[in-house]
């Protein structure tokens, strides 16, 4: 039962944390996926102390709202499966982190596959519009080999070894979430 509801809760946090990427990375405005990001966002992210929250060009906001939602979730439902204070505390931090890489992690996959077909190169474009920050630093050190760009693949190595690491560290805090 409680699955359920950590994928609800998860789900909240990676809309907002697609919020977050969309806004920094200066994704196109006016394609349907993002007016559906931000309509569904407006009502929260809105309030007039989030909507001024940057940090460079970073929209912070988004993050904060998931951050918020990911404690307030742990706070609720780690008093009713009685998990102590400090835990809680704990999963709220990490849960929005594991999210944001099964998001970046999703958009990269989606990019590479929908790369190699011709009907879908907005698709892979718009991903690529999202994965841009993170994708550009390892692009200018490994640029693309002729038509074969494998600054994805390294990225997702990256993430595999960063999600490894946090494993260890974690143990079964991070294998739930």
């Amino acid at each position: 039962m409680l699955n359920i509801y950590i994928i609800i809760a998860e789900a909240l946090v990676m809309l907002f944390e697609l919020r977050f990427l969309l806004q920094s990375s200066s994704a196109d405005y006016y394609h349907p996926f993002t007016q559906a990001i931000l309509k569904l966002t407006n009502p929260i992210v809105n309030i007039s102390f989030i909507r001024n929250m940057h940090v460079k060009q970073f929209f912070v906001g988004g993050l904060l709202v998931a951050f918020v939602i990911s404690f307030v979730f742990w706070t609720a439902f780690g008093s009713w499966i009685r998990i102590s204070m400090e835990y809680n505390l704990l999963l709220g931090l990490l849960m929005p982190l594991k999210v944001f890489g099964y998001l970046i992690f999703m958009l990269l996959i989606v990019q590479a596959l929908t790369s190699w077909l011709p009907s879908t190169r907005h698709i892979s474009y718009y991903c690529y519009q999202l994965t841009a920050p993170l994708v550009a630093p390892v692009q200018r050190i490994i640029p693309p080999i002729g038509m074969i760009d494998i600054s994805l693949m390294i990225v997702l190595i990256a993430m595999y070894a960063v999600n490894s690491l946090f494993y260890r560290l974690f143990g079964m805090l991070w294998a739930i979430l």
